[in-house]
């Protein structure tokens, strides 16, 4: 962990976490002036198998693509846990490997494996006994006091919005740093869960098209959220542009027409630190030796 994030929950904002499944956009998400950082399943699942998020990725596969996104920036990151990848001893080691991997925070959820997107039909939720021990675990396994445990809960979709509430308060108590109620489907939906669960920073997610209405940092900053996530733009984006781009490619021949769509050569270059490996190749030269 380069950062901790406990800064960003005491200063009274929202503050927006993109979601990021590479090393490249989260060096853009920095560079763009972004304080943290969220990898998501769903982007990783999409990028790395070509597959949708619905359990289909390893404990192992995340962690190494969460170690190449915390070693290319300098920002906290918080990473998805799934569900831990099986029982409380399994989400222990969970925790060490993101913990090891750099992470600044993991969520950790309350789902059946195989889990679904949290926007998803076909949820189903294991009993909040079974997720108040996942919790426990992970608060136990951590090395670094800076590094947070989130609890997520999924059965909004399940079981309604009490029990949602209800098992979030129980996570809370086990030692959740952080509290995230997953798709609540209107603003009243979430400001009944800022106004039911106090003492611990709440997190909103955004997703285009999903169940939760879209609001701004500030409009859920007033209702008493700390953390938004926006999971899936960078997936959404880079498939719309990748078809546009190479689609005129297919049918015209060359990239000519969508020029405007590319990062330059050189600025792309430079995004991605030539100029310091540069540097790095004539400090090590045979020729710069005294």
């Amino acid at each position: 962990m380069k950062q901790s994030m406990k800064p960003l929950l005491q200063d009274g904002k929202c503050h927006i976490l993109p979601g990021v499944y590479d090393a490249l956009l989260a060096k853009i998400c920095e560079k763009i002036g972004f304080k943290a950082l969220v990898m998501g399943g769903y982007g990783v699942a999409a990028s790395l198998l070509g597959e949708p998020d619905v359990g289909y990725l390893s404990m192992t596969e995340m962690a190494t693509r969460l170690g190449q996104i915390c070693d290319a920036v300098d920002i906290p990151v918080l990473a998805d846990g799934d569900t831990g990848y099986g029982n409380p001893l399994s989400v222990q080691r969970t925790v060490r490997e993101f913990e090891k991997a750099g992470a600044a925070a993991m969520f950790i959820e309350d789902q059946e494996w195989p889990k679904r997107c949290g926007h998803m039909e076909g949820k189903r939720v294991i009993p909040m006994e079974e997720h108040v021990q996942k919790i426990r675990a992970a608060v136990d396994a951590r090395q670094n006091p800076e590094f947070l445990i989130m609890s997520r809960t999924d059965a909004r979709a399940v079981n309604g919005l009490d029990d949602a509430i209800e098992r979030s308060l129980a996570y809370k108590e086990a030692g959740a740093d952080i509290v995230f109620v997953e798709a609540p489907q209107s603003v009243d939906e979430l400001k009944e869960v800022a106004s039911r669960i106090k003492g611990v920073p709440l997190t909103a997610n955004m997703i285009e098209h999903g169940r939760t209405p879209i609001l701004t940092p500030d409009e859920l900053a007033d209702l008493g959220y700390s953390i938004v996530f926006w999971p899936c733009t960078a997936p959404y984006l880079v498939a719309k542009a990748a078809f546009t781009v190479f689609g005129e490619l297919y049918e015209k021949g060359t990239t000519e027409g969508v020029m405007d769509h590319l990062i330059p050569f050189p600025e792309f270059n430079s995004l991605i630190g030539l100029d310091h490996y540069r540097e790095l190749e004539q400090r090590y030269s045979t020729g710069s030796c005294k």
